[in-house]
């Protein structure tokens, strides 16, 4: 779903989250490989982003010039990626009918059951197949709604930072273009094969581990068939890790640091590692338990096909343990991105490969 996407050789691209500015320049070559020339992570400046939309451009814009500033990033062109919790996201269904009547059959549906001002949002949609539901022939639809006013703000933002916009993206979008490169997790054991070995397709779950949501991507064939964000993020873990450990309201810092240090450790000694990691389970477990059901109504009410298997992104998949808990508690691989080869997509040599995690959705909106 982008506004409009002309292209262009050498852009920059941004991603505004609700902790971290990512920003890239890239640079696409003619056989189609995506060049990273350069990035840099900024902050975002606290309480600035409510519901997706820019609440504190200024400091938005401020911080963005900083990081380009200071990351010699100098081109002129650039895409953004909208931040993702006033984005509406539903797959629906409707008969199936001749070609000539899909789009008024779509819109249709999309009145009946999306309940928005047309006129003030941005509505695209993208057909999923044909498939069956109680014997009957349908069409699967993936639809997207957007505010305009929204949109606006985040072209403003390019606007006074002097860069011509040449895209807006929803992250959806943005991290399916991403997972149409291709992926090698490499060579998994044979135990880990044979575990896991129950679903066998091409149809993957994408999890967005961030500080505030945790959004969730089901990808069919590279294809995005469901979206969800849920509204709890790894920055609950920086409070329960306080709690736990009977700190002060401002060691929440030092507790944050305890989180990246031992993350969901198994450790069973009583000392600060075991405490944090029983803190940060406490979370991840009520994560959890909303993913489930959010898969589940993938599988009932979108007649979805199980995932096969995970990949995570953002800044909690840096957590310690976190693949093995997530495969222990959805029964499926995981894999961070940080650790795949990824074919059509190059880094500069001076740059930190390892960082790739935070940038996905910058990325994708590239492609």
């Amino acid at each position: 779903m982008a506004v409009v996407d002309l292209f262009s050789n050498t852009f920059i691209t941004i991603d505004i989250g609700f902790r971290y500015i990512k920003i890239v320049q890239v640079k696409k070559s003619k056989n189609k490989v995506l060049s990273v020339v350069n990035y840099g992570i900024g902050d975002t400046p606290k309480g600035c982003i409510k519901n997706g939309a820019i609440k504190d451009k200024d400091a938005v814009v401020a911080e963005i010039s900083r990081v380009i500033r200071e990351h010699n990033i100098n081109s002129k062109e650039a895409k953004i990626v909208m931040s993702g919790t006033n984005i509406i996201s539903r797959v629906i269904m409707i008969d199936k009918v001749p070609e000539s009547e899909v789009d008024r059959k779509i819109w249709e549906e999309i009145r009946d059951t999306i309940p928005v001002d047309m006129n003030s949002n941005r509505i695209d949609y993208k057909l999923l197949g044909e498939t069956v539901v109680d014997g009957q022939e349908k069409i699967k639809v993936f639809v997207t709604v957007v505010s305009k006013k929204i949109i606006d703000n985040y072209i403003n933002i390019l606007n006074e930072l002097r860069l011509r916009p040449i895209a807006v993206d929803i992250p959806s979008n943005s991290v399916s273009k991403f997972f149409k490169l291709d992926i090698d997790t490499g060579q998994d054991s044979t135990v880990k094969r044979l575990k896991y070995s129950k679903y066998n397709n091409n149809t993957c779950i994408v999890f967005d581990l961030g500080s505030e949501t945790t959004i969730i991507n089901i990808l069919k064939d590279k294809t995005p068939e469901f979206n969800r964000v849920i509204l709890k993020g790894s920055s609950k873990i920086d409070y329960e890790i306080l709690k736990e450990l009977d700190m002060q309201p401002h060691e929440l810092q030092k507790a944050e640091l305890y989180k990246k240090m031992y993350g969901l450790s198994t450790i069973l000694t009583p000392c600060n590692e075991y405490l944090c990691s029983k803190a940060a389970m406490r979370v991840m477990d009520s994560i959890i338990k909303d993913i489930k059901m959010c898969i589940d109504f993938y599988l009932t009410r979108c007649n979805g096909e199980h995932p096969s298997k995970i990949f995570l992104i953002g800044g909690g998949s840096q957590m310690k343990g976190i693949e093995e808990y997530f495969e222990e508690n959805l029964g499926l691989p995981a894999y961070r991105i940080n650790v795949a080869k990824i074919g059509g997509l190059e880094f500069n040599q001076t740059l930190d490969k390892d960082r790739l995690n935070y940038l996905v959705n910058a990325l994708g909106v590239a492609l």
